[in-house]
């Protein structure tokens, strides 16, 4: 059904200018790879340039360090259509639609999410990776710095540490560091106390008496 729609709109603009379209693939089935992207979409026109964002170094990273997958993952992806009335049709009969194929493919329930970009030109997406990774450098950058700053703050600590109880046990050694006077506190026997206590009552009474 979708062949056919865009097989018959194809044909009735065969005589005029053709300007290429660009479709947004905010989601790429797990480790699906450009090659695959490529033979799935020309099955409706002929496809021009591709590109799929690769993940985030360190995702993939902690990823592998679990056990998990170590093919490389794209988090999105753009494709160029020659005919761009051929990218609006597959935007629009695609989008949030299974992937489809063979029963028993690893993507045949996945879902597509795909947008039609208009007035969208491939500039566009080299001028958004070069941001992309200026920005990602600059990130990391900021993060090195602040790394550097802790280990710098921390091993003058450390330094500062050394050096005072370097001064410590010279003073030791030579006798110069005297500890301050320890008062020493001592504690009446109880049986004294009670002995005191009945002296005065013995003594008051004799007074009285």
């Amino acid at each position: 059904h979708i062949m056919a729609e865009i097989s018959q709109d194809s044909s009735s603009r065969a005589t005029g200018h053709i300007k290429p379209g660009i479709i947004y693939l905010s989601r790429i089935p797990p480790y699906m790879r450009p090659l695959k992207i490529r033979h799935v979409f020309s099955k409706y026109g002929k496809v021009g340039r591709i590109f799929l964002q690769p993940e985030d170094q360190l995702v993939r990273k902690r990823r592998k360090k679990y056990g998990g997958s170590k093919k490389l993952n794209y988090t999105e992806g753009w494709v160029e259509f020659c005919d761009k009335h051929v990218a609006k049709t597959v935007a629009l009969m695609l989008n949030n639609r299974p992937v489809g194929g063979k029963k028993r493919s690893y993507y045949h329930d996945d879902i597509w999410n795909i947008k039609y970009l208009s007035k969208f030109m491939w500039t566009h997406i080299t001028e958004k990776i070069a941001y992309d990774n200026a920005v990602r450098n600059q990130k990391l950058r900021t993060e090195l710095s602040q790394t550097r700053k802790q280990a710098n703050t921390y091993l003058e600590s450390v330094e500062k540490q050394k050096i005072k109880q370097a001064i410590i046990e010279r003073k030791k050694k030579s006798g110069r560091l005297k500890e301050g006077p320890q008062r020493t506190v001592t504690q009446r026997k109880i049986e004294q106390v009670h002995s005191n206590k009945q002296q005065i009552s013995d003594s008051l009474l004799q007074k009285i008496l």
